[in-house]
């Protein structure tokens, strides 16, 4: 039988990006999808959109929330696949034979929990793209990147054995999640090597209180996994490799 994968996406607010977010699920070779959505309470135009695909979503939710991870979380709880993957309200899959390839994927490892891959950024203020890529990462990565939810795949005991999001953060709850996994439950994880995810990125992202609360919340989770000894010798090794290799210049993708 195939396995099922459940795509959640959360949502607040969300009128302009959100339909082509649901196409982009509904447009999948991969039949076996169950469609989740968790909306935030919208005061737009977002429920109504969602209403005109009721059919075809499998799950559908919308009531106040803490934020981004508490609505995950909710996802999570209500989703029946063996797969779990988060596509947010303005993010697309790069294209329609994503789910179908990642599901061979696992069938191809079946002991892996967690499959990882690139994703194509797209900046909302200059239009320009480029794809982030996070092969053969330790955990010195973990010092100033994280892997985006939008690049994973999870099998979906993989919050029965690491937890859920912890929805006291509001913004990096995702890469507290990753160090978790990866360095407390040591989770099996691949690399996948093609794009998964078009992600736009600006807006909110992008202000003042967005960064002094991103940086406050990033020390808290770093402070949980690293120690100091650990902290000095990975910055020691950025930056003799920065000082050691040249920068290789980012693809543009149009």
């Amino acid at each position: 039988m195939n396995q099922k994968v459940s795509v959640i996406t959360v949502c607040y607010n969300a009128e302009e990006f959100i339909e082509q977010a649901i196409n982009s699920v509904l447009d999948q070779t991969y039949e076996n999808i169950e469609y989740l959505i968790i909306d935030g309470n919208s005061s737009d135009n977002t429920v109504s959109i969602i209403n005109k695909y009721k059919d075809k979503i499998h799950y559908f939710l919308s009531e106040p929330d803490k934020g981004i991870y508490e609505a995950m979380n909710k996802g999570i709880k209500a989703a029946s696949g063996d797969i779990l993957y988060f596509l947010n309200s303005d993010d697309i899959f790069y294209d329609k034979y994503v789910v179908e390839n990642i599901v061979k994927m696992f069938k191809l490892n079946d002991e892996i929990e967690l499959l990882y891959g690139p994703i194509l950024i797209k900046d909302s203020f200059t239009n320009e793209s480029f794809v982030k890529t996070h092969e053969n990462i330790s955990k010195s990565f973990f010092i100033y990147d994280t892997i985006c939810h939008q690049g994973i795949f999870f099998k979906a005991d993989t919050f029965k054995k690491c937890g859920l999001f912890d929805d006291t953060y509001k913004i990096v709850g995702d890469y507290e999640w990753l160090l978790r996994a990866f360095y407390k439950y040591d989770i099996k994880r691949k690399y996948y090597r093609s794009v998964i995810a078009i992600f736009r990125f600006g807006g909110m992202s992008c202000s003042k209180e967005f960064s002094e609360l991103h940086a406050k919340e990033w020390r808290r989770a770093f402070n949980k996994y690293f120690n100091k000894f650990e902290f000095y010798k990975y910055m020691f090794i950025l930056l003799i490799k920065k000082i050691l290799i040249r920068p290789k210049r980012i693809l543009n993708y149009q």
